[in-house]
């Protein structure tokens, strides 16, 4: 943690793509600001994490926004998740996972994708939110 940078912290707790792409959006703004960006995943987001499950467009995704995401997908209007996400490492994201959550969810750490720097509990993330001049919940 840089204590000169100001900080920003998200919890992706939901799996919908529009939101996981919103935070991702988020997360590169700030991070292209000069800030450091730390997302914790919780449950929905965690999922969407797991390898190969970037890009679903399953039931956490509003069905009434699947027509439009799937279009703007297809027209490059919406970046896909990987993409936003390559983006976003590039320029500092430190992406972790919620301990228990995973055991919640049975996940075990070899099933997250490559980009999940660690797995972490709430009361360790707390540090990074406690420090943070914007905390998002998405």
């Amino acid at each position: 943690m840089d204590q000169a940078r100001e900080r920003a912290t998200i919890v992706l707790h939901s799996g919908g793509y529009d939101r996981a792409s919103y935070a991702l959006s988020l997360a590169t703004v700030a991070l292209a600001m000069g800030m450091e960006v730390h997302v914790l995943l919780t449950y929905g987001g965690l999922k969407r994490f797991v390898k190969g499950h970037l890009e679903d467009l399953d039931e956490e995704t509003d069905g009434g926004l699947r027509p439009y995401i799937e279009r703007g997908l297809a027209s490059g209007g919406i970046r896909p998740v990987e993409d936003q996400l390559a983006d976003a490492r590039k320029l500092g994201l430190r992406v972790y996972a919620c301990a228990n959550a995973m055991a919640n969810l049975n996940i075990a750490r070899a099933e997250l994708a490559e980009e999940v720097d660690e797995v972490m509990g709430l009361a360790t993330f707390m540090k990074f939110a406690r420090g943070a001049s914007i905390n998002w919940y998405v």
